[in-house]
């Protein structure tokens, strides 16, 4: 082994130990009746001083006086001062901070940088960034009585999207909100989950809120239903394979199968029929896998129809 070569292997063995000791975790605990840090060796990093720590996100841990909330790096300095009712980090440098509603238990949102700058304003029930996108949403409370507990009332979430930059994508006024990759997402019209529509990350509406149910996309497009028939959509909206099947299951293999009274069939991507609608279930599984070698357990599904 050469000289040159034997240095490089010690010196890369020394920068990973170092990079190894650097990365440790720091650690919770707690010494009477305060917490502080310790790495995974047990050497104290930070003495107890804190009535209620937890464990670091990222760069930043949260940290209380016993009554509000703070963050912290792993040097103990004070990144965000002592001074919050909420306050969680999303593993960034942006912080969840908030007041508490008067409701026990609830708070009323919004979401700031290390810096103080504030992205969001206080205005949500609750805020989660999913996909890169702050999810928001706001609760809509009906008092139905009073009594000597509180308030007995029906509550109902309104949902919408915020940009990292704080504009607004989609209004918060829908009554759900779902991701169905990091592109697109369904949202609900209302409380009975009877209209939904197809929008974009970049908040376009790209279906009109007439479907009633968007499945997942599979092989590049999604079941959709309208009333009592079920179809096919692209991810950009546009219809794919009308809807007027009776039921229809997803696409495996370039084949579906769908179902008209108690007889099933199946169709290829463009909608034409390659089974007949009048045979049984399992005959149309067993079809699919001889002709087109397509795999899938044979067990007829339960559907109300």
């Amino acid at each position: 082994m050469s000289k040159y070569f034997m240095f490089a292997f010690i010196l890369y063995i020394v920068l990973s130990s170092r990079s190894i000791c650097n990365a440790q975790e720091l650690l919770p605990f707690r010494q009477d009746s305060l917490w502080g840090f310790r790495d995974e060796a047990g050497e104290i990093k930070i003495v107890p001083q804190y009535k209620y720590i937890t464990k670091f996100s990222g760069k930043y841990a949260i940290v209380s006086d016993g009554r509000l909330l703070g963050a912290i790096d792993k040097a103990n300095n004070l990144i965000i001062p002592i001074q919050h009712e909420y306050l969680a980090s999303l593993g960034t440098d942006d912080f969840l901070f908030g007041d508490k509603s008067k409701y026990l238990g609830e708070y009323i949102m919004g979401v700031f940088h290390k810096d103080n700058s504030v992205i969001i304003p206080k205005a949500y029930s609750y805020i989660s960034k999913i996909n890169g996108l702050y999810t928001v949403t706001k609760n809509l409370d009906s008092v139905i009585s009073k009594n000597s507990m509180g308030d007995l009332r029906s509550v109902k979430m309104l949902y919408g999207l915020i940009a990292n930059d704080g504009k607004t994508i989609i209004p918060c006024k829908y009554f759900y909100l779902q991701w169905v990759n990091d592109k697109i997402l369904i949202l609900t019209q209302d409380d009975k989950w009877q209209h939904q529509a197809l929008f974009n990350r970049k908040g376009k509406q790209l279906t009109g809120f007439e479907y009633k149910v968007i499945g997942e996309f599979k092989e590049g497009v999604a079941k959709a239903r309208i009333g009592n028939k079920y179809g096919f959509i692209y991810p950009n909206g546009k219809l794919a394979i009308p809807v007027k099947f009776q039921y229809c299951e997803d696409f495996i293999g370039g084949y579906a199968i769908i179902r008209e009274g108690n007889n099933w069939g199946a169709i290829d991507k463009r909608g034409n029929i390659v089974v007949k609608v009048n045979r049984g279930y399992k005959f149309v599984v067993e079809h699919l896998k001889n002709k087109y070698g397509r795999i899938q357990v044979i067990e007829e599904p339960k559907v109300d129809i």
